[in-house]
């Protein structure tokens, strides 16, 4: 998957700008708040239809404009052109200039991922922030995930309208709770693998960044036991034992929607017994094995967006991260300073310049 050209239209601070892309490594120089972010962030909304900064669509929209356009054209065997226009009423998307009424057929169409300093903030995140990072990872190569997901949640909200009524109809409530069992036990079944194939690679990747041989590992916090084999009894069951509970707080306080993700370093907690250098090499390696994991689900390879990190690490570990992204992997690479080390990338690169939301070749 290459990235060709991408057009943005009062996005941000970006008026009007036109950039290309070669399919090796591109970076993006310019001084902070020039608008180097903003960009990578137009390429995420293609790829998710959601901003990985804000909860609003509209504050994307350039000050004093009533809406903005983003335009992508990408090679995946063959040329696609993707788009979306972001408006006060929320936003329209396009495939080959066709308007499309379901974003489940977009997601995932233009497939990046995105590393920038803040994802060190996982790990003291709540929940809901860990479970978000897995869910739009999946999402965007399993449709049926997708849909699984909406549904529960769908489920979930009636559920929890049910349980405030004064008098509640047992069989509507187990019918619910049938019908957010099947979903439940697909989004589990899914999610550990996802689990599995990111731990099949993570250590690989710490190890080569890092220069330690040490265990990374992520586990899945469920909220049934995964190791036993028939979910449709457990997740009977976790009905059952909590139902007091749920009509007491008039919530379903376990399901799917509760699962959490606990990042591991020989065996401890990473908040507990990693230093930050090694915190922002745990969550390095892990959008790492991501390319991996998409890479065997798909059979393509996703573009690696890497938002100002290489500020963050020491020479040594700067290298290591650039000789760990495969000639295949196309790469965006935004940098206030160009250093030494891009400059003599033994790649075929190209070098731009952000200022004041205008591309300088």
């Amino acid at each position: 998957m290459i990235i060709k050209e991408l057009k943005l239209r009062n996005f941000r601070n970006f008026k009007n700008c036109h950039i290309s892309f070669i399919p090796n490594i591109n970076i993006i120089t310019g001084l902070n708040g020039q608008g180097k972010t903003n960009l990578l962030e137009s390429l995420v909304f293609l790829s998710t239809t959601k901003s990985h900064r804000v909860n609003e669509d509209q504050k994307m929209i350039k000050i004093n404009t009533e809406f903005s356009n983003i335009d992508c054209l990408y090679n995946d065997g063959i040329d696609y052109k993707i788009g979306a226009v972001i408006h006060q009423k929320g936003k329209s998307l396009l495939i080959n200039k066709q308007y499309i009424s379901k974003s489940s057929e977009f997601i995932g169409l233009l497939n990046v991922i995105l590393f920038s300093p803040s994802d060190i903030n996982i790990f003291n995140d709540s929940p809901r922030v860990r479970r978000k990072l897995m869910d739009l990872e999946i999402t965007k190569v399993n449709k049926k995930y997708v849909n699984c997901l909406n549904n529960y949640q769908k489920l979930l909200k009636e559920r929890n309208i049910t349980l405030k009524n004064e008098k509640i109809d047992s069989i509507y409530l187990n019918t619910l709770e049938d019908q957010m069992i099947e979903n439940q036990k697909y989004i589990i079944e899914e999610r550990i693998k996802f689990i599995e194939n990111i731990n099949e690679n993570i250590n690989k990747y710490f190890k080569k960044i890092n220069g330690e041989d040490l265990n990374i590992e992520i586990e899945y916090l469920s909220c049934v036991d995964c190791n036993e084999k028939n979910l449709d009894e457990l997740l009977k069951d976790m009905y059952i034992s909590n139902f007091e509970r749920d009509r007491y707080t008039q919530l379903t306080n376990s399901g799917i929607h509760r699962d959490d993700l606990l990042f591991k370093i020989d065996n401890q907690n990473v908040n507990d017994y990693a230093s930050q250098g090694q915190r922002r090499v745990v969550i390095m390696s892990f959008k790492l094995s991501l390319i991996e994991y998409i890479k065997k689900v798909t059979k393509k390879i996703p573009v690696l967006l890497l938002d100002d990190v290489l500020s963050e690490l020491d020479i040594k570990r700067q290298t290591n991260l650039l000789n760990c992204i495969e000639d295949e992997i196309q790469t965006i690479i935004t940098t206030s300073v160009l250093s030494n080390n891009l400059r003599n990338l033994n790649k075929n690169i190209s070098i731009k310049e952000i200022k004041d939301g205008k591309i300088i070749n």
